[in-house]
């Protein structure tokens, strides 16, 4: 008895298993590396070396106001050693005493504005570095999502991720599944044309000014 109704329940289970298979949408499970599409697409580059003008430009003026601080801490020195000259009447001591602690207060306000500055534009750098990635990703998924619902694919696998044992989403796919290669080709199609290097330029203007020979 107990054996009939194991076997029914293995039945059932076949059977709705494969009805449920049935019913599932047709259609192709495709892979994509977005790892590399990121990389690839055009827009990458150009954010970043905007975002890199932006970091060497917080560098040197934080390089500046560093040089102005090791200018001061050199002049706090200095005074320091003139304050302790024996020579001094105790009234020139006590001014030069003054003259110390007002360095002082100084230099330690200079440090404290470039470790404000440090922290202030290290965020505002990571925020910007986080739009920048957040707006491209969305520009691909976008252009992903709409080539997979006009293609009918089921589904669109990431194989550049790992999961969080380290170990990648995608084990295996076949090349064929991948297309990686079109979505590049839809995202860098309006790609504007690179300007001519300077090299580049000189030799075709060369090229052009050259008269040609006669006959």
């Amino acid at each position: 008895m107990k054996m009939n109704i194991v076997a029914t329940i293995a039945i059932t289970t076949a059977a709705l298993a494969a009805s449920a298979l049935a019913q599932a949408p047709s259609g192709r499970i495709v892979t994509v590396d977005l790892n590399r599409i990121f990389n690839e697409y055009y827009k990458t580059p150009v954010a970043s070396g905007k975002l890199k003008e932006t970091a060497d430009g917080y560098t040197k003026e934080q390089e500046e106001m560093v040089a102005q601080y090791r200018k001061q801490v050199e002049e706090l020195n200095k005074l320091r050693e003139d304050s302790e000259k024996s020579e001094y009447s105790a009234e020139v001591k006590e001014q030069k005493k003054k003259a110390v602690q007002e360095k002082l207060a100084e230099t330690q306000k200079s440090q404290r504005d470039i470790e404000e500055y440090s922290r202030t534009h290290r965020q505002v750098l990571e925020q910007q570095t986080t739009r920048m990635r957040q707006g491209i990703i969305k520009e691909i998924t976008d252009v992903v999502n709409k080539e997979a619902r006009d293609a009918g694919y089921l589904y669109v696998l990431d194989k550049s991720g790992n999961t969080l044992n380290s170990v990648p989403t995608v084990l295996f796919a076949q090349d064929s599944l991948d297309i990686t290669d079109d979505i590049l080709k839809i995202l860098n199609k309006n790609k504007p044309a690179e300007a001519p290097k300077p090299e580049e330029k000189k030799t075709d203007e060369k090229k052009s000014d050259k008269k040609p020979d006669k006959k």
